[in-house]
């Protein structure tokens, strides 16, 4: 895992204060984790602060309910 992959996931782990998912892609380092609750606006400016250092980011809502993803392309391993 590269150093901008890692201090994503430990700026985001904070961020949320629960681990986070990591998956190795054919893009690079894929980190998803469930996003914090709508009201809850400091934890937002936290989680907004660690997905802007990634190259994409972005949200969806999955069977387990909304998550967080980020994409860190400087390491793929296909």
């Amino acid at each position: 895992m590269s150093l901008r992959a890692a201090a994503l996931r430990t700026a985001l782990e904070r961020a949320l204060d629960d681990p986070v998912h990591v998956l190795s892609t054919e893009r690079g380092i894929r980190i998803h984790a469930p996003a914090p609750a709508p009201a809850d606006v400091a934890r937002w400016e936290q989680v907004y602060g660690a997905l802007r250092t990634a190259d994409a980011w972005g949200s969806a809502y999955t069977p387990m309910g909304p998550e967080v993803w980020a994409l860190i392309q400087d390491e793929v391993t296909a």
